[in-house]
């Protein structure tokens, strides 16, 4: 989904994603189901767009212990600020703010919605995801996943 800037009125506008096409661009993110939520697109000026927007997903996970797949609900409340992309002379050295990371450039006059949302999805998915907190694993001998069923290797 695509927002043209200069078709962004003085009072803002709201969307909402149910029923949108979002395309992911990722091959490690599967979503499970649509994506729901709402955005409310408020100008900054003439180029500058404020994104403040909530979305729920859920979406396919592989365990880190047993490798068995699960669904994971996705919820996000974020802010994004958009502002166009100024090419001129690279600085050697930026520190960035903790504002900084909430900004997201484009190019020409549209604000790809698929990246930012993207983005949030991918903030939300936990670095070590797990089917259950007290997941056993796979056995280190035979390989089989140990929630399944009492285990008794054999050798």
């Amino acid at each position: 989904m695509k927002i043209k800037v200069h078709e962004v009125p003085e009072g803002g506008m709201q969307i909402s994603l149910a029923g949108q096409a979002i395309t992911i661009h990722s091959k490690s993110l599967i979503i499970n189901e649509p994506i729901d939520g709402k955005l409310l697109v408020q100008k900054q000026g003439d180029r500058d767009l404020h994104i403040r927007g909530s979305l729920s997903t859920r979406i396919l996970l592989e365990c880190g212990r047993c490798l068995s797949s699960f669904g994971h609900p996705v919820k996000s409340e974020f802010y994004v600020d958009c502002t166009p992309m100024v090419k001129g002379p690279i600085r050697q050295e930026y520190r960035l703010s903790g504002e900084d990371l909430n900004l997201h450039f484009y190019q020409g006059d549209t604000v790809d919605v698929d990246e930012i949302i993207e983005s949030q999805i991918h903030l939300e998915t936990p670095m070590v995801p797990l089917c259950q907190t007290d997941c056993k694993g796979l056995c280190l001998v035979c390989g089989e996943n140990l929630n399944e069923a009492p285990h008794v290797c054999i050798k």
